[in-house]
Order: structure tokens, then C-alpha cells, then sequence
């Protein structure tokens, strides 16, 4: 079963130590090379929800416990999610 959990007020995601990112982290030119990427594929940036400096994470957790976790270096850092469940079905976090 998939979840997405929104934290608007970040607390959930302090507890995780998800980190927030400074400007280099989100205008740097990492970011915008991928932000020109997901452009061509038709995706946008859409509507601002919670703080938009935390930086992406994606978290597995299985029996309370994370299980495989993508930690965003910049803004435009993130898995390819088709390969997500491969990813969590060999790791060893």
C-alpha cells in the first residue's frame, strides 16, 4: 500500500531530519538542469504546499520502520519512481 503523507507544518518531517534546502540547493544549476528536463516531459512546477525549501525525501517504511529513503541533494533530485519498489525490495536499510 502507497501513502503520501503532507506536513505543511514540517514537524513530521523534522523528526525524519529531512533537511531544507538554501538557495544553491534550489536555484542552483542542478536544479534548473532538471527543471528544464521535467519541462520538456510536460511537468511543471504546481501550487505551493507546506514550506517549499524542504528538499525531496522519499521514505519506505514497513513495520515502523524506514526501510529505503531518498534523500534530495537539490531541488530537482529525485528517483525514478518505477524503480522504487526494486530499490526497497534490495535494500538493507
Amino acid at each position: 500500500m502507497t501513502r503520501s503523507i503532507p506536513d505543511p507544518a514540517g514537524e513530521l518531517f523534522a523528526s525524519f531530519g529531512i533537511e531544507r534546502g538554501g538557495l544553491r540547493e534550489m536555484y542552483g544549476l542542478r536544479a534548473w538542469g532538471r527543471g528544464i528536463q521535467a519541462a520538456m516531459q510536460g511537468h511543471f512546477i504546481g501550487r505551493k504546499v507546506g514550506d517549499p525549501w524542504t528538499l525531496p525525501t522519499i521514505l519506505a517504511v514497513r513495520d515502523g520502520r524506514i526501510v529505503w529513503q531518498h534523500r534530495g541533494e537539490h531541488a530537482g533530485d529525485h528517483p525514478d519512481v518505477r524503480s522504487i519498489p526494486m530499490l526497497i525490495s534490495a535494500s538493507t536499510v
